[in-house]
C-alpha cells in the first residue's frame, strides 16, 4: 500500500512510504492520503494516528473482525508483527495499549519516508515504545493541570490553566513540581492516564478534575497542611499556561533578534511586539499583530513592492510618452511639469494569507515561525502560493534598510 502524507505547505506535495501487509481485510494494495489534524498539537502525526487507529480498531467496518488476531507489516523496510488477544494488544511481542500501538506506527511510518535501513527503523520502534506519547509529550512541553479557585472571585467558574515540571527519575518512575522545590512521585503508567484527561479529555479514571489538594496527597503520599496547600495554591498561580507558553514564545523572538540583528528589527508598544520587519534573501517583508485571536492567522505579512504591476506601469508610461510626443507637436508652449514621467513607488502589499498549520499557537511563536521562513523567502515562495500574487518586481529590486523600513 502507497502512503503519501501531505507536506506542510500548499505545494500540493507528499512525503511517500510504503505499507505491506499479507491480509487485504487491514491494509489492501492501494493508495492513501494522509492529511494533518489543524486541532492536534502535531497534525502531520495524528494524521497518521487517525489512519492506523482506523485500520486496526474494532469499530465501523471493522466491528465483524474476530477477537484474536494477528498480522505481520513492512513499514518502509522495517517488519513489525502485531497481534491483538481479546482486548490486549502486541507489537513484536512487546505488550502495549492501543493508543500506543498506533503512535509508535505513526512515528516509525513518517520515520521510514526518510530512513531506509531496516535497522535504523526498528531501534525508532523500540525508542518510542520505551514510553508512551503522553509521557513524551509532558517531557517536552509540562505537564498540564487546570483547577478552580472558588476564593478568587475574579476567576468565576473559570479553570485555572497551568504546566507544571516533570522528570524522569527512574525507566518507569516521573517526578512532578508541585510547589517551588517541592517534587511528588508518580510511576509512567498513572502519568498516561493523567494525560488522557488533562491531555486529551478523556473523561475516566481517578485524575478527572481532581483538585489540588487530591493532587499533593496522591503524589506525596500524604494530606497536605494549610500551609503546604497555600504554598502549593500560590506556586500554581505563578504557572499559568498562557502565560508560560506567551513568555517561552517572545523569549524566543529576543532570541532571534540578538542572532539575526542584520535582519531582523523589531517594534515593541507597552511591552507587547507589534512589529516585526525582516530581510529575506530576496524582498523585504514586514510582521504586524492584528490584534485578532484566530488561531491559525494572528500575524499579518506585508511585502516591500510597487504600488503596481509591472504590466500596468508599463501601460502607463507608453500612455505617458505617446501624450508628450502629442503635445509637443502642438503650437503651444507647455509647462515642464508634463514631462515628469509617472513613478511607481513602493509600499507595503498585504496582509498576505499565511496560516500557521496547528491552532492555538501564541502570538510569539507565529512571528518567530514566520520570521524564519521569510529569512529564506526564496524558498518560502515556492511552497506558499498565497505570496506570488503580491510579488510585482523581481528580486533584490526596491530594497531598503532594515533601519529605514519604520
Amino acid at each position: 500500500m502507497k502512503i503519501k502524507i501531505m507536506k506542510p505547505s500548499d505545494a500540493r506535495e507528499y512525503y511517500e512510504t510504503t505499507i505491506g501487509c499479507e491480509n487485504p481485510s487491514f491494509f489492501n494494495a492501494g493508495e492513501y492520503t494522509v492529511y494533518g489534524v489543524r486541532s492536534a498539537k502535531d497534525p502531520i502525526h495524528m494524521g497518521m494516528y487517525d489512519f492506523f487507529s482506523s485500520a486496526l480498531g474494532s469499530r465501523g467496518r471493522n466491528r465483524y473482525r474476530p477477537v484474536t488476531w494477528e498480522i505481520t507489516l513492512n513499514v518502509g523496510s522495517c517488519p513489525v508483527h502485531i497481534k491483538k488477544a481479546k482486548t490486549r494488544y502486541y507489537i513484536n511481542g512487546q505488550t502495549c495499549s492501543f493508543d500506543t500501538l498506533c503512535h509508535a506506527l505513526a512515528r516509525v511510518t513518517y520515520k521510514s519516508c526518510f530512513e531506509k535501513e531496516p535497522i535504523k527503523l526498528m531501534s525508532a520502534l523500540y525508542a518510542t515504545l520505551s514510553l508512551p506519547e503522553n509521557v513524551k509529550y509532558v517531557l517536552e512541553n509540562r505537564v498540564p493541570f487546570k483547577f478552580y479557585d472558588l476564593m478568587d472571585e475574579s476567576m468565576g467558574l473559570e479553570p485555572i490553566l497551568v504546566r507544571l515540571n516533570v522528570q524522569q527519575i527512574g525507566p518507569q518512575e516521573m517526578a512532578i513540581e508541585v510547589a517551588d522545590g517541592v517534587w511528588g512521585n508518580i510511576s509512567v503508567k498513572e502519568l498516561d492516564k493523567f494525560c488522557n484527561y488533562y491531555v486529551h479529555n478523556k473523561r475516566r479514571g481517578k485524575w478527572v478534575d481532581v483538585s489540588p489538594f487530591r493532587l499533593y496527597q496522591e503524589l506525596m503520599g500524604r494530606e497536605p497542611r494549610g500551609s503546604d496547600l497555600d504554598v502549593m495554591l500560590a506556586f500554581l498561580k505563578q504557572n499559568r499556561t498562557r502565560d508560560l507558553v506567551e513568555a517561552r514564545a517572545i523569549e524566543l523572538v529576543n532570541d532571534m533578534l540578538l542572532d539575526h540583528s542584520g535582519k531582523l528589527k523589531a517594534v515593541w508598544q507597552e511591552g507587547q511586539l507589534q512589529t516585526l520587519y525582516v530581510k529575506g534573501k530576496a524582498f523585504d517583508w514586514k510582521l504586524t499583530n492584528n490584534g485578532y485571536k484566530t488561531d491559525i492567522q494572528m500575524v499579518s505579512t506585508y511585502v516591500w513592492q510597487p504600488a503596481k504591476s509591472a504590466e500596468g506601469f508599463k501601460k502607463e508610461m507608453k500612455e505617458w510618452k505617446e501624450k508628450v510626443k502629442e503635445l509637443e507637436q502642438g503650437e503651444d508652449e507647455l509647462h515642464p511639469d508634463i514631462y515628469k514621467p509617472p513613478v511607481n513607488n513602493c509600499r507595503w502589499k498585504g496582509p498576505i494569507c499565511i496560516d500557521n498549520m496547528a491552532s492555538n499557537s501564541p502570538i510569539g511563536d507565529q512571528f518567530a515561525a514566520r520570521a524564519l521562513a521569510l529569512m529564506n523567502d526564496t524558498f518560502t515562495i515556492t511552497i506558499i502560493n498565497t505570496i506570488k500574487r503580491y510579488l510585482t518586481a523581481n528580486p533584490n529590486e526596491n530594497r531598503v534598510d532594515l533601519n529605514e523600513m519604520r
